[in-house]
């Protein structure tokens, strides 16, 4: 992975951009079909790569306790899959195509705390091997973020180390007190 520089936007073609960045959303969507097929997501891509996106996503332990394993149905509807497993495998099909980047929009924000540290836990794994976007508001998210931006009325407002941001920008060091539950913190 690049540690600097700069490749100008316009020089990716779509494909380019479908193939390198890989999205998933806050709200977790499944497709009415097998676990492998939502993994899959309409790409023909064999159980190997199925199976080794679930593990990278921490659901694959959960897939191989249901009675049809990757060929379980799930789906929008499915009450037998749960806000964690459902966003979990759609983590998994974001992995699956072995992208460059990854952006994640509030990826624990629904969660209970189990999945929560499933998720967590993959994405500190991960950081090593692709380079991760995470829009978040909750603090904890932020922990294995080695630089973050901080965003006010849509405007970048910093961009640095967590530690250099606790110490020089007050907007941070507010929303860090805040989110530890000191009566201290507002916002600016």
């Amino acid at each position: 992975m690049p540690s600097s520089g700069r490749v100008p936007a316009h020089e990716y073609v779509s494909a380019d951009w479908h193939r390198l960045v890989s999205y998933v959303p806050q709200e977790p969507r499944l497709l009415h079909a097998s676990v492998a097929d939502n993994i899959r997501y309409f790409r023909s891509l064999d159980d190997d790569a199925v199976q080794r996106a679930a593990r990278l996503a921490r659901i694959h332990d959960d897939i191989m306790e249901w009675p049809q394993g990757y060929g379980s149905i799930v789906g929008p509807r499915a009450d037998a899959v749960s806000g964690g497993q459902k966003q979990r495998i759609c983590l998994a099909r974001a992995l699956v195509a072995r992208p460059a980047m990854l952006v994640l929009d509030e990826p624990t924000s629904a969660l209970d705390p189990r999945s929560e540290t499933l998720i967590q836990d993959s994405l500190t794994a991960l950081k090593h091997e692709l380079t991760l976007f995470i829009v978040a508001h909750r603090m904890s998210t932020l922990d294995m973020c080695d630089r973050v931006m901080v965003i006010i009325d849509g405007r970048l407002a910093a961009f640095d180390t967590r530690d250099e941001l606790q110490e020089h920008n007050a907007y941070y060091r507010s929303a860090s007190l805040i989110a530890s539950g000191s009566s201290e913190g507002r916002l600016p």
